[in-house]
């Protein structure tokens, strides 16, 4: 491999070390601090694009660090899952950087302006180590990480609501946290290894069951309240309506699917390789709480009055299609789910800087008040409306390919009840989209609320919405450049 062992440890500690440095540059040339948080996050996309091709599907990249061999050293281990996971935590972190950069000018003033880069560019940093680490104590202290900087960019703007909203996240969050430490914990006492893949073997010929089961359950609730899984999703909708469109972006669109990911990574990289007898009963519920998401999240969808609510509860709704995918126990099955990590990547992310616009340009934030937008934002509606028919499912989308794969896993399975609610989801996503749409496009505005000119959003706001509403269509159309590939590697894990 070469030179190319070195990328996946650039690419987390480049952007950590610009969020080191950054404070420094604020208060040296704070109108630069903008431009320079776009630099390490370059370099780290670039450093994962140049890793396509040279990570097989039925292998890996380590990189020891400090060459301490493991499992007495830390090492980073990037498979082809992770690599897909590291490149959409840099494209989407991206992005979603480029539109703050008028937006978050608004909400944010004076210091706090640099702190909100700061932030950035460590949960962006944070989700890479998150994704790359072979260690699981060092997940754990990236999780700490990743958890600290979204608490604080959801309070960033200091109004009353937002703080209110960071506290709720932050009781929900620390409990989840030491629940992944004492799991950890359980582990290192029957096993004397924190190293991912020597856990798999250790597990596998340790006699200790009721302690690994219980560090196993441990794990699937410290990770499923970050990954807002029902019904530990409390924290999501206020945290994700409130913080800054952008910020929102980031939660719904990467934070929720790394923590899932987590789950996915424990289960068939640690625990699955000849335990599958001591996490069966845990997996079980976990696919009926998934169920539960899915519908819960759909319902509440429907019944929201403020757009960014609706699409916070379509998050919930979304993470129970990535657990439903992972719990079917099928190449198919784990495929889908992270095909779906994608589409729900680009989609959400897309749907909350719409949002973001639409307060940006008029204020508005409730879906009633949508009438008749296309007249004024037709390149913001027309977006929102492609990234919908994604959530909803619609072919030729990203979200079609996704939910195609997570049905086929789930009948592979045997699991026809989720197959229901897998097209009952999709008929609900329907409902609650569509009814937006529907107004954008079809439906008189209010009298005085949208002028007959156009007035969109800057370019540095629409560039990335549209480029997040063409990948959900580029990755639909061009589904067999990935779909084979994540089949393979999902394959390599079961």
């Amino acid at each position: 491999m070469g030179a190319y062992r070195h990328f996946p440890v650039l690419m987390i500690t480049i952007p950590m070390l610009g969020a080191v440095l950054l404070p420094f540059l604020g208060y040296l040339r704070k109108r630069w601090v903008a431009t320079a948080t776009l630099l390490p996050l370059a370099v780290s996309a670039v450093l994962g694009l140049l890793l396509i091709g040279r990570i097989p599907a039925d292998g890996y990249l380590s990189y020891e660090l400090g060459s301490w061999t493991p499992h007495f050293g830390i090492e980073i281990r990037v498979d082809y899952l992770g690599l897909f996971m590291m490149l959409i935590v840099c494209g989407i972190s991206l992005l979603a950087l480029v539109f703050s950069m008028r937006y978050i000018e608004r909400e944010v003033e004076g210091p706090k302006l640099t702190a909100f880069y700061v932030l950035f560019l460590l949960l962006s940093a944070a989700m890479l180590g998150f994704t790359a680490t072979g260690d699981i104590f060092n997940l754990f202290v990236f999780m700490e990480i990743l958890a600290l900087s979204s608490y604080a960019l959801v309070a960033v703007a200091g109004n009353r609501n937002a703080v209110r909203a960071a506290f709720k996240y932050l009781l929900m969050g620390a409990p989840s946290s030491i629940m992944v430490l004492l799991a950890i914990g359980f582990l290192y006492s029957v096993t004397g290894s924190l190293n991912m893949a020597d856990l798999s073997t250790r597990i596998a010929e340790s006699s200790y069951s009721e302690v690994l089961i219980v560090a196993y359950i441990l794990f699937v609730i410290g990770f499923g309240v970050k990954a807002a899984l029902f019904p530990m999703h409390m924290w999501l909708p206020d945290a994700h309506s409130i913080a800054p469109s952008p910020v929102s972006a980031m939660l719904s669109g990467l934070l929720v699917e790394v923590s899932a990911f987590a789950i996915i990574r424990v289960t068939f990289s640690v625990f699955g390789s000849g335990a599958e007898n001591l996490i069966g009963g845990t997996v079980d519920a976990l696919g009926i709480f998934a169920a539960a998401a899915v519908l819960f999240g759909g319902i509440m969808a429907i019944i929201q009055k403020d757009l960014k609510m609706m699409i916070a509860y379509s998050t919930i709704s979304h993470i129970g299609y990535i657990f439903l995918g992972i719990t079917a126990f099928t190449a198919e099955g784990l495929a889908g789910a992270m095909y779906h990590v994608l589409d729900h990547g680009l989609a959400k992310a897309c749907l909350f800087l719409c949002a973001g616009s639409f307060i940006y340009v008029k204020g508005y934030r409730r879906i009633d008040d949508l009438k008749g937008a296309w007249r004024q934002m037709p390149w913001t509606c027309f977006a929102f409306a492609v990234a919908s028919i994604s959530v909803i499912g619609v072919p030729p989308t990203a979200g079609f390919i996704s939910k195609w794969y997570l049905i086929l896993g789930n009948i592979e399975a045997g699991n026809y009840f989720y197959v229901f609610v897998l097209l009952s989801g999709s008929i609900l996503a329907a409902v609650y989209c569509f009814r937006v749409i529907y107004y954008m496009f079809f439906q008189p505005p209010k009298e005085g609320a949208w002028e007959s000119r156009t007035n969109e959003a800057s370019p540095s706001m629409l560039a990335p919405i549209w480029i997040l509403s063409f990948g959900t269509l580029f990755f639909g159309v061009f589904s067999y450049l990935l779909i084979p590939s994540l089949l393979k590697a999902a394959a390599f894990l079961l």
